[in-house]
């Protein structure tokens, strides 16, 4: 991996921070980064207040949920987090691996009640999407248990990946070391006390010198948001890791400023895509139609139907579903917005709906509408707007409910 750190802003690290600080880099060609940030937590009883510090970060604004993803959306008590009272002052480290265009960036660290980032941003450019090797010789800090590495892959697939760590036995209290994918904690099948701790140290380990082992694990992970996420109890050492996505390439993926499609509407994010639905069915329309239209995705899913589909992209870009997508009059307008008569603020402010939407950041205005149409005239009206069905008018712009 080669280093980069390019126009940064001058910094002293390490830096204490009591409510947020905004990090500026930028790099000069697009590819996939690892971003990587140490930081430690207090806990409640460390400040004399309830509760302790707790630290999240967003990326170029965007906000990182748990996985898999709940209800109501978590940003804070989530592996890419600093959970003070869990960490009671000891460092933690969260590896981001994402894709990147070239333009300035920015990584926001947001605290509540406070927090120290360790180290300054370390940011790397991969090229070697099959072998992506972390060369890491730490020992954690002497603790109970906790979260130590996280490593999050942003909309990227993971065929496997390897780690490499020492657990030291000793009488009292041996080193563990606890390993979750996506909130699913590897079992250590070989151990009735020490189940959920995949490397548990043991007498047995140091006789026969196996405290340090290298473990394999194949996922065959899709395109999404994955977590690895290493948890440490007392002093285990993580010599290496390394992943393997199972892709000799990686295309330049759609971005706010530069929203001109790659070719599949596939590789766009979630967000990506509701923008240029949002976009392509509600330009014109108000902020609060704009809305519904996101919404209208959600209720699609949350009605489980496989005709409808069951994510982000299986509804919008179902055959014949959302217009923009299908008509040759604005097909146009959502595969490259900023170069077909579009402009730059109502694009922004599409991203932004499309970001609040996915973030539950806005209620719903449609009361769970599914479908919607802007014909002015009753006699061209779809078969399916009915008066049953007909939940409510905003702007030009009528919501449905189907259950079909």
């Amino acid at each position: 991996m080669q280093l980069i750190l390019i126009d940064c802003m001058l910094n002293s690290f390490p830096k204490k921070i009591t409510d947020k600080f905004t990090y500026h880099f930028s790099v000069k060609e697009f590819g996939l980064y690892a971003i990587t940030l140490v930081a430690s937590c207090r806990s409640g009883q460390q400040i004399g207040q309830g509760g302790g510090e707790d630290l999240w970060v967003e990326i170029d604004g965007r906000k990182f949920r748990e996985v898999p993803a709940l209800a109501k959306p978590q940003y804070q008590d989530i592996p890419l987090s600093w959970n003070g009272s869990q960490l009671k002052g000891l460092g933690k480290t969260v590896v981001f691996l994402l894709l990147l265009d070239l333009d300035n960036h920015q990584v926001e660290f947001i605290s509540d009640k406070g927090a120290i980032i360790e180290i300054e941003p370390q940011i790397k450019l991969i090229t070697d999407y099959k072998n992506i090797q972390f060369d890491i010789g730490q020992k954690a800090e002497n603790g109970d248990r906790r979260s130590w590495f996280t490593f999050a892959l942003i909309d990227l697939p993971l065929k496997s990946f390897s780690a490499d760590i020492t657990v030291n036995y000793r009488f009292r209290d041996s080193d563990d070391v606890k390993l979750l994918v996506d909130n699913m904690v590897k079992k250590n099948t070989f151990s009735i006390l020490h189940r959920d701790w995949l490397w548990s140290a043991n007498i047995l380990t140091k006789i026969f010198k196996k405290e340090r082992q290298k473990k394999t694990f194949e996922e065959n992970l899709p395109k999404d948001i994955h977590y690895i996420d290493f948890w440490a109890d007392r002093t285990p050492i993580l010599h290496e890791v390394v992943l393997d996505l199972g892709v000799n390439e990686i295309k330049r993926i759609s971005t706010m400023e530069n929203p001109k499609w790659t070719g599949k509407f596939e590789d766009d994010t979630e967000l990506i895509i509701m923008a240029r639905m949002i976009l392509g069915e509600g330009e014109n329309q108000k902020k609060e139609a704009k809305i519904g239209l996101g919404h209208s995705v959600l209720n699609r899913i949350k009605k489980h139907k496989k005709h409808w589909g069951y994510t982000i992209h299986e509804v919008i870009l179902k055959e014949f579903q959302y217009d923009s997508f299908w008509n040759t009059d604005t097909k146009n307008k959502v595969k490259d917005p900023l170069h077909n008569n579009v402009s730059r603020s109502i694009w922004n402010e599409s991203y932004g709906v499309a970001e609040a939407v996915l973030n539950g950041k806005v209620t719903d205005p449609t009361f769970g509408a599914t479908h919607f149409h802007t014909y002015k005239h009753k006699s061209d009206f779809p078969w399916w707007a009915t008066e049953n069905n007909f939940k409510i008018k905003i702007d030009k712009i009528y919501f449905y409910e189907l259950e079909a």
